[in-house]
């Protein structure tokens, strides 16, 4: 059976002198952005290998299918590429400290609209999530904190920007504190679907 290339630039990752060029021979669906050590994708990105205090977890890469080194708010690809991109738990590690002043998750959010054909799906903590108050190790490189009205804000923006009309479906998830009956918000799931023609590149 003859191999059939994806029509998508020739990307990087890290070899042993500096990036080097990787083409793919296959037609990439699913993109996963900060895969960490659960990579879902045909092609998974993430800024660190190895250990990170970003994540509990270890990046192995050979083991890692397809994996690019790269930033999540510089996505090495054309627009349109994944029929999906697929996000959970990176946006608040992008970037640096204070979030007022940090482009990053906007950036990385607006590149995965970029790339993606047809699908967004993102995970992040909510801003009232137990995981931004529990003493854990990796808790103290959360560099932006979300809530509902962050996106409602920033989709707008980005659909001026990449010229695309998006279907929006947000879930607020909770979980109880304490006591079942009191629930806090503790992540918010995000769906965008992009809808007539698209003009990204």
């Amino acid at each position: 059976m003859n191999q059939v290339r994806a029509e998508i630039p020739t990307v990087f990752k890290q070899g042993q002198f500096g990036l080097v060029p990787v083409t793919f021979t296959f037609f990439p669906r699913v993109l996963d952005v900060g895969c960490g050590a659960n990579p879902v994708g045909d092609v998974n990105v993430d800024l660190y290998v190895g250990k990170s205090e970003h994540r509990a977890g270890l990046l192995i890469q050979s083991e890692t299918p397809n994996f690019v080194l790269c930033a999540a708010e510089h996505l090495p690809f054309k627009g349109n590429t994944f029929e999906k991109v697929f996000s959970k738990d990176t946006l608040e590690h992008v970037g640096t400290k204070p979030q007022k002043t940090n482009p990053a998750p906007y950036l990385a959010f607006k590149e995965m609209v970029r790339v993606s054909k047809r699908t967004v799906e993102i995970f992040v903590p909510h801003r009232f999530s137990l995981s931004n108050c529990e003493k854990r190790f990796w808790i103290r490189q959360h560099n932006a904190f979300f809530n509902l009205r962050w996106f409602e804000q920033i989709i707008p923006k980005i659909e001026r920007e990449l010229n695309v009309k998006l279907s929006i479906v947000a879930e607020l998830l909770f979980k109880p504190l304490l006591i079942y009956f009191l629930m806090m918000p503790d992540e918010i799931h995000i769906t965008l679907i992009k809808r007539g023609e698209q003009l990204c590149s």
